[in-house]
């Protein structure tokens, strides 16, 4: 049993004129989150966006179904968008690279959970094209206060993969993602299931212990889990996840599991209070009003021992009334509770004076990142995300999926 009703707000197209609706002002302190540590001024870091090298256009890796496939309809379950990709690399498949992403359909719209795989890592090739791998009629339904909710969608997967389970044994692949509840979709909670070949899941399960206290304030969903693994053998498991607060807000808070079920969070001051943020918005910067959507990796070197952490995440000013632009927010860490940010976005959208619009020249967000193998001079990164065009209707501001890659 579920204890605690969230209450979702995927940031589709479906929801974009409520959630401004219920945005009211906030100030959120300690670009550092709970350690307090003041952003640098600017990241070091040179990403570039992929491009169609024919025309030089900043171009997506995976768009929607409607507009790459001329004989799609809109029961496909990514017809109309593609969103919060996922990317592993997995160096003992012939199709190396699988690619995890939420798709909206044209429908009901509900979301489900996708795969293209390809032997490149910006998916020139797909190898498997589209294969729709969890949906809601793979969820259980959820007890809220007694009372079973259906489940309506499935979306931000995170995937891990565990190389001491052989291709095909179930385990090898293990993903969270948020499942959505309810009529519309309007509430929420994180499950957890595992599969041998990344397309046939087990049964999900819900994920306990990931109910805020009073230190994040007045919560009303959690989502967006990010997980990766620790060198820490008696809590193995670390989850970055977006707390949505009342005012429409958002913080990232950290939490940790032996078992990628149970969960503990944690802001790593242990003074015995409740567990608050590890990471919020900076005063007046980029990211004062919202940090959302975090996406955390280990680098380590050759040997395996730990050289930092990193965290991308989106990132919404003071007023997104005003200005609802979200771009990509970079931070680092040494014990993956202390994050140091900075006071600049380490990605904008393109720009929106080409004509046709670019398709992410409004938004970007939903973040990914993927380390390749440990490099001498610092970490390669090959950062995925999802964007949106500036167009005149909301109801054309359709997500893709794009790349960004540098060091």
């Amino acid at each position: 049993m579920i204890p605690w009703k969230l209450i979702a707000q995927p940031m589709s197209m479906r929801s974009r004129l409520l959630f401004f609706l219920l945005l009211t002002p906030l100030v959120l302190s300690g670009c550092g989150g709970a350690s307090g540590i003041p952003g640098s001024p600017a990241p070091v870091l040179d990403l570039s966006k992929h491009r169609d090298l024919s025309t030089n256009r900043v171009e997506p890796i995976l768009s929607d179904r409607q507009t790459a496939s001329g004989s799609s309809t809109p029961t496909d379950f990514d017809y109309l968008e593609v969103d919060s990709p996922c990317v592993i690399d997995d160096d003992q498949r012939n199709d190396r690279f699988m690619l995890f992403y939420e798709g909206i359909d044209g429908g009901q719209p509900d979301s489900a959970i996708g795969l293209v795989t390809s032997t490149e890592e910006d998916f020139e090739l797909f190898t498997i094209d589209r294969t729709m791998v969890l949906s809601a009629a793979n969820m259980p339904d959820l007890n809220v206060n007694g009372t079973l909710e259906q489940p309506f969608g499935a979306g931000d997967p995170t995937v891990l993969l565990d190389t001491s389970f052989a291709i095909g044994v179930d385990g090898r692949y293990r993903m969270w993602f948020e499942g959505t509840y309810g009529l519309v979709g309007l509430i929420s909670a994180i499950l957890t299931c595992t599969s041998g070949d990344g397309i046939n899941w087990s049964t999900p399960v819900f994920c306990t212990g990931l109910e805020p206290g009073p230190a994040f304030g007045t919560v009303i969903r959690v989502s967006d889990p990010s997980v990766e693994r620790t060198p820490v053998p008696t809590a193995p498991l670390q989850m970055a996840f977006e707390v949505g607060r009342i005012d429409g807000s958002s913080v990232i808070g950290m939490a940790f599991s032996t078992d990628g079920v149970d969960w503990t969070i944690s802001d790593g001051i242990l003074t015995g209070a409740p567990a608050g943020p590890v990471f919020t918005g900076g005063p007046g910067s980029f990211d004062n009003f919202s940090v959302r959507a975090p996406s955390i990796a280990r680098e380590v070197d050759s040997s395996g021992n730990l050289i930092e952490w990193h965290m991308f995440y989106e990132g919404l000013p003071f007023n997104p009334a005003i200005d609802n632009d979200s771009v990509i927010g970079y931070a680092t860490s040494i014990d993956g509770f202390s994050w140091s940010g900075f006071l600049t976005a380490v990605l904008d959208p393109s720009s929106d004076l080409v004509a046709p619009p670019l398709f992410d020249s409004d938004d970007i967000k939903q973040p990914t990142v993927l380390l390749p193998e440990p490099e001498p001079n610092g970490p390669r990164f090959l950062l995925y995300y999802a964007g949106d065009p500036q167009v005149p209707l909301i109801s054309d501001e359709v997500n893709r999926i794009g790349l960004a890659e540098g060091s």
